[in-house]
Formats: C-alpha cells, sequence, structure tokens
C-alpha cells in the first residue's frame, strides 16, 4: 500500500465510511502541541504513521485515531 497521507481519503478494511486524514501520529516534531497529542497517542498503543481521521456521520463531524494496517486508501 502506499504510504498514508493528509488529505487522503481512507476507510477501513472492514468498510465503514469514507474518511479524510487530518493528521499523520510522528510527522510533525517542531509542533509541541502535536507532539504531545502524539506521545498521548501512544500510550494508548497507537505508534507513529497511525492516523487521525474525521468523516461526517448525518450532519455530525466525528473523529478517530486509527492503525494504518487497518486502512484502505479509497479510489478517488
Amino acid at each position: 500500500m502506499d504510504s498514508i497521507k493528509i488529505g487522503d481519503v481512507v476507510q477501513l478494511k472492514s468498510g465503514g465510511p469514507k474518511m479524510t486524514v487530518q493528521r499523520v501520529i510522528g510527522s510533525d516534531q517542531s509542533n509541541l502541541g502535536l507532539k504531545a497529542s502524539d506521545e498521548f497517542l501512544k500510550l494508548k498503543g497507537f505508534r507513529d504513521g497511525d492516523v487521525v481521521c474525521n468523516w461526517f456521520e448525518a450532519s455530525s463531524l466525528k473523529d478517530g485515531t486509527f492503525k494504518v494496517e487497518g486502512l484502505n486508501i479509497s479510489e478517488p
């Protein structure tokens, strides 16, 4: 699989909504706020390269963090 990057549209391999990648964990070491957030996510079992995504459910914006191995890049 190609490397997932910010702005990619992805979907869980098991299905579900199409999601937009908002952030890749570990990709921005210069922003102290994001770096601290990444360290918190790593305590929850995520690692560099995993992604934070947004998607809409009805009219509500949702977000979540996903392991990259569980995602497919959606076709444009």
